[in-house]
């Protein structure tokens, strides 16, 4: 009995102590870690114009329906979006050709942190492999642009001009607006650029209307950019533009497997 009341006092004692829990990998330099698990993707939302285009809006809510629980690995994502200098040294190491609208081989002058854009999405692929990287999926980059709770913008539901680079004549310097980070760190998910991701525009499980594009053509770009309404900058809100396309407000940030 003595030994039955002693091996339960040292059961109670390691139970209060607590289990060790696995250790949270460390992020790299410049990246935050996001968490594996399942989170709130979509919308159920539909589009104003409904009623005279019988839901053949090309972009829109009625392509990010309906709202579903979606699950990711945890990844690793950069807290900013690539910018012109990173860019740059990746051209430099690899005799890689320049943005198109770079002059003399560099970008426009104080424009260092600025995100790179007019790359396409195959130079973004090459370019995140250069560094052991990759792009981000559509849901890892939903996931850490909403949480697991879903919500509306990086920073929560109500939208505030002042946590981002929106209504302006171009991009900004990544990170200048960090009161619009996301709980885990990560900056400029809601405008500044449209970021590409690795994920063609396809229809999500369970999908109410089929759009014509959806397949192998498009590849889904992400958060808005610094103009236009603040519609595009919701985290559902699925943009998309063709691979090989370079355009002056798309950008990309990378992300890594955390494991």
């Amino acid at each position: 009995m003595r030994r039955f009341l002693f091996l339960a006092f040292l059961l109670t004692i390691f139970i209060a102590s607590g289990v060790p829990s696995q250790a949270q990998p460390t992020p790299p330099e410049g990246m935050v870690l996001i968490p594996a698990g399942e989170f709130w993707m979509g919308t159920n939302d539909t589009d104003r114009s409904d009623n005279n285009q019988a839901n053949n809006v090309p972009l829109g809510a009625n392509d990010a329906r309906p709202r579903h629980r979606a699950s990711i690995k945890a990844f690793f994502l950069d807290k900013t979006e690539v910018t012109n200098a990173q860019y740059k040294k990746y051209c430099d190491a690899t005799g890689y050709p320049p943005p198109p609208h770079w002059n003399g081989g560099t970008f426009p002058e104080g424009q260092g942190d600025f995100p790179v854009t007019r790359v396409n999405w195959y130079e973004a692929v090459a370019y995140a492999a250069w560094l052991g990287k990759r792009l981000p999926s559509e849901a890892e980059w939903e996931r850490a642009a909403r949480g697991t709770e879903g919500r509306l913008f990086a920073w929560g539901d109500s939208w505030d001009a002042d946590k981002v680079v929106w209504d302006t004549d171009g991009p900004r310097a990544v990170g200048s607006k960090p009161q619009g980070a996301t709980p885990e760190g990560v900056l400029d998910l809601t405008g500044n650029v449209f970021e590409w991701t690795s994920s063609w525009f396809d229809a999500y499980p369970n999908a109410p209307t089929k759009q014509p594009d959806f397949g192998t053509k498009l590849k889904v770009i992400r958060g808005g950019a610094w103009a236009g309404g603040h519609d595009l900058g919701q985290g559902w809100f699925r943009s998309v533009n063709r691979p090989q396309s370079r355009i002056e407000w798309v950008g990309f940030r990378c992300a890594k497997d955390a494991s």
